[in-house]
């Protein structure tokens, strides 16, 4: 992949930077909008996001985690990639941050080039891992159906299993339609 193929992954990102205000936030900021996401800054946490919020990037702060606690929440909750910042000299963190559970750690001091490079992982992560989960629900829903299918041929003509697949296997073959289209048109035309 090309440096400009990495960098669109964060066109167009909205993301929520939770920091102590300093120069180096808001020059971060500016970079961040340069290449075209969305960059919001406040502290402290607030457990309440914008509801466009795509990236959440956090400072753990040990003052903080009665606010840190629900905001992470809230983002796993919407399924939101979260960043924690961290001081990793810190060793008195670790605990909280077992228990925050970030999709991915960085240091604390703003390096944007580090920081940009993990962005773009995190979220090409997670955007991954999203498209698995919709597959496998897909998957889980197909069976479901096929199964309410089933079920609606055993009940109405007496077959077993075996044989309400094989007969909706054998109309699928017929009509030259999927095994999916025709478990629809059995659950709509025989199920009362």
């Amino acid at each position: 992949m090309t440096e400009q193929t990495l960098l669109a992954t964060l066109s167009g990102v909205r993301l929520h930077i939770f920091h102590p205000d300093s120069q180096s936030v808001r020059a971060f900021c500016a970079s961040l909008t340069q290449l075209g996401c969305h960059a919001q800054h406040s502290w402290p946490p607030a457990a309440s996001l914008s509801t466009d919020t795509q990236l959440l990037l956090v400072a753990i702060d040990m003052h903080q985690q009665p606010l840190l606690t629900p905001l992470f929440i809230s983002a796993r909750e919407r399924d939101i990639p979260i960043i924690a910042l961290a001081d990793s000299h810190n060793a008195r963190l670790f605990p909280l941050l077992l228990q925050l559970q970030p999709n991915a750690i960085a240091a604390r001091e703003l390096n944007p080039f580090a920081l940009i490079v993990q962005m773009i992982g995190t979220l090409k992560t997670v955007r991954h891992q999203q498209r698995l989960r919709a597959v496998q629900q897909a998957r889980q829903a197909r069976s479901e159906r096929l199964a309410q299918a089933k079920s609606v041929l055993m009940q109405t003509f007496g077959l077993d299993e075996s044989g309400a697949y094989r007969l909706m296997r054998s109309e699928a073959m017929n009509t030259r339609s999927s095994m999916e289209y025709t478990a629809e048109r059995v659950i709509t035309t025989l199920q009362k």
